[in-house]
């Protein structure tokens, strides 16, 4: 299986920098999912999977630069670093907000789609345009079509393996809420991209009910440098698609 793509989203909800390389640990991709935005009145996190993300975030651009400082795009063009970043948000969204540090991912630190599942689902709609930016994976495999359908159920409870020394274990598939849907650079808004998903593969996703699922996310069991190009061999799981979401999910509830 082939790293087509590495992806890495320095801020919640901004678009992200393509990668050639990158050095993953416990928490991830370095720098992935590094900051929020958070309203400086209130504590909320302007970053909801499931509710509106202001469109302007949305627009903006993060990056990590060599020495770790953030940079960031504005809609408009205008680049800015260190404390400049937050003033300018707060001008932007037309509220004060602050920059939150920490580890902002959903369920695990590695999120990976396969270009089976992404050709997959330009299959069942065909009006619609399932690019891979779409999804926010970190990971973008080429798994050259090794099975139909959604192909990560074929990982889940399996392992990949990088020459490196990463490790990752699969985990749980991937729920998805309304990102994907929204217009994004290029990207028209299309609700028909979560309707294709809901439709054709939902998951028991046990207290988050059936959930329409496409990708899926990974724990880091080993860390090492992973780059594009690079092949990762399948350790296949010796459990069942379900038996291995009980397990993940399971895992994630109990902290573990």
């Amino acid at each position: 299986m082939g790293v087509l793509a590495i992806w890495r989203y320095p801020v919640k909800a901004m678009l992200g920098e393509l990668l050639d390389a990158v050095a993953i640990g416990p928490a991830g991709c370095h720098g992935d999912r590094r900051w929020v935005v958070v309203d400086a009145d209130t504590g909320e996190r302007i970053a909801s999977k499931r509710g509106p993300t202001d469109p302007r975030l949305r627009a903006c651009r993060a990056e990590l630069l060599e020495d770790g400082e953030l940079r960031v795009t504005l809609p408009g063009g205008e680049t800015l670093t260190g404390g400049e970043v937050a003033a300018a948000l707060s001008e932007l969204l037309g509220r004060r907000v602050r920059l939150e540090r920490g580890a902002h991912h959903d369920a695990a630190p590695v999120h990976l789609i396969t270009t089976s599942t992404l050709a997959h689902l330009r299959a069942l709609a065909p009006g619609s345009d399932f690019d891979a930016r779409r999804f926010r994976a970190n990971l973008v495999l080429d798994d050259g079509g090794a099975h139909e359908g959604f192909a990560e159920d074929a990982l889940l409870g399996g392992a990949l393996h990088a020459s490196g020394g990463l490790a990752l274990s699969v985990q749980l598939p991937t729920p998805r809420c309304v990102v994907p849907t929204r217009a994004q650079q290029d990207l028209p808004a299309d609700p028909g991209i979560l309707r294709a998903i809901v439709t054709h593969h939902r998951i028991d996703l046990g207290p988050a009910g059936r959930q329409g699922c496409a990708g899926a996310y990974a724990r880091v069991e080993r860390g090492g440098r992973l780059a594009v190009g690079d092949r990762l061999a399948v350790e296949p799981p010796t459990v069942t698609r379900d038996e291995a979401v009980a397990a993940g999910l399971a895992r994630l509830l109990g902290g573990a």
